[in-house]
C-alpha cells in the first residue's frame, strides 16, 4: 500500500497543487502572520505610552468629560455698586466630577464651597461696594488655570478661591487663609498645595525675554502685597468671630494663586472631615458667620485708601 504522505490521517488539501502554488500561499500566510507581530508591536508601544509602569503616562486621545464646560466668562453682578466699583471674582473649589473631600456624615467639599461663594457674593451685592463674579454657579468642573484665566479675563481686583479640605492631622479644626509663597509655609500648607494642585506642582514658564521675565517678576511682587494686605484684613475679622486652625495666614505654592495680575487669597473655611467643622458648614448660621466676615474684609481692604 503506498504512503499517502499523510500523518495520523489529515488530509492535505494543497497536495495535489503545483509546487509555485503551494510556495506563493506559504508566503502569503507568512506575510499575514509578520503583519500581525508588526501591528501586535505596535498596540504594545501604544499601551505603553498611554499607560507606562510608573503610571504617569499622558494619553494621545481622550472622550471629553460630559462635566466640563469650555471657557466662557461669567456674568457680573453690579447691584448698587455701579460699573467702575472693584470686582471681586470668587472661585468655588473643585464641582462636577471632582467632588473634593467628603465629611463624616457625607458632606461635599464642592457644594459646601460654591454655597459659601453664592452667599458670598449675595452679601457682597447687599452692601453695594464692589462688583461680583463666580467661576461657577453650578456643579460643573473648571481646571485650575481657567478659574484664574477667568478672573484675568474679567480684569478681577481681587480673586478668593472658597475651599474647605480634609484635615492634615486628626485634630485639626478651623479656618485658614493662604497667600502665594514659592515654599509652603509648613507642612499642611504643602500638604495642601498638593491636594489642591494635583500634578501641576511647578510654575509654568513665563516664556519671553530677560526683560518681560523681570516684569512679570515686578507684578508678582505687586499682587504679593495686595494679597498679604487683604489676607491680613480677613484675619482681623475672622479671628475671635470663627474658629481657626493654629497661624492663620500660610503660604503655599497653590495654582490658583499664581496670578501677577490680581492679588488672590484661598480661604479655608474649615475641615470637612472635622465632624465639628463639617457641621458648622453644612449650617446657615455657620455659613452666615463666614459669609459676614469675608465680606466686610474685602470691602474693607479694597475701599482703603492706597498710599501714594
Amino acid at each position: 500500500m503506498q504512503d499517502s504522505g499523510n500523518d495520523g490521517g489529515v488530509l492535505d488539501l494543497g497536495a495535489d497543487r503545483p509546487a509555485s502554488a503551494r510556495r506563493a500561499s506559504r508566503l502569503k500566510t507568512m506575510g499575514w502572520i509578520a503583519g500581525a507581530i508588526v501591528a501586535g508591536m505596535l498596540l504594545g508601544l501604544l499601551v505603553i505610552e498611554i499607560f507606562p509602569p510608573g503610571g504617569r503616562g499622558k494619553a494621545q486621545f481622550a472622550a471629553p468629560l460630559p462635566e466640563s464646560r469650555p471657557a466662557e466668562l461669567p456674568r457680573i453682578v453690579t447691584g448698587r455698586a455701579g460699573a467702575e466699583a472693584p470686582l471681586v471674582v470668587i472661585d468655588a473649589g473643585h464641582g462636577g466630577f471632582d467632588p473634593g473631600a467628603s465629611g463624616p456624615s457625607g458632606a461635599i467639599e464642592k457644594n459646601v464651597a460654591l454655597a459659601i461663594a453664592a452667599g458670598l457674593r449675595d452679601r457682597l451685592v447687599e452692601l453695594g461696594a464692589v462688583r461680583v463674579a463666580l467661576t461657577r454657579e453650578d456643579d460643573v468642573f473648571l481646571p485650575l488655570e481657567e478659574r484664574v484665566a477667568v478672573a484675568e479675563a474679567l480684569k478681577a481686583d481681587l480673586f478668593i478661591s472658597i475651599h474647605a479640605d480634609s484635615a492634615p492631622v486628626e485634630e485639626a479644626r478651623g479656618a485658614n487663609v493662604y497667600v502665594l509663597s514659592g515654599r509652603a509655609s509648613d507642612r499642611e500648607a504643602l500638604a495642601l498645595a498638593r491636594s489642591v494642585n494635583g500634578d501641576d506642582d511647578a510654575y509654568a514658564d513665563d516664556g519671553g525675554d530677560e526683560v518681560e521675565a523681570l516684569l512679570a517678576e515686578l507684578a508678582r511682587r505687586e499682587t504679593a502685597l495686595g494679597s498679604a494686605s487683604i489676607a491680613r484684613s480677613v484675619e482681623a475679622r475672622v479671628k475671635g468671630r470663627l474658629p481657626v486652625h493654629g497661624r492663620f495666614v500660610r503660604g503655599g505654592n497653590l495654582v490658583v494663586l499664581r496670578s501677577a495680575q490680581m492679588p488672590s487669597i484661598l480661604f479655608e473655611a474649615g475641615y470637612i472631615s472635622s465632624e465639628e467643622d463639617a457641621t458648622r458648614l453644612t449650617s446657615e448660621e455657620g455659613r452666615a458667620a463666614i459669609v459676614s466676615a469675608l465680606a466686610e474684609a474685602i470691602v474693607a481692604d479694597l475701599l482703603a485708601p492706597r498710599p501714594g
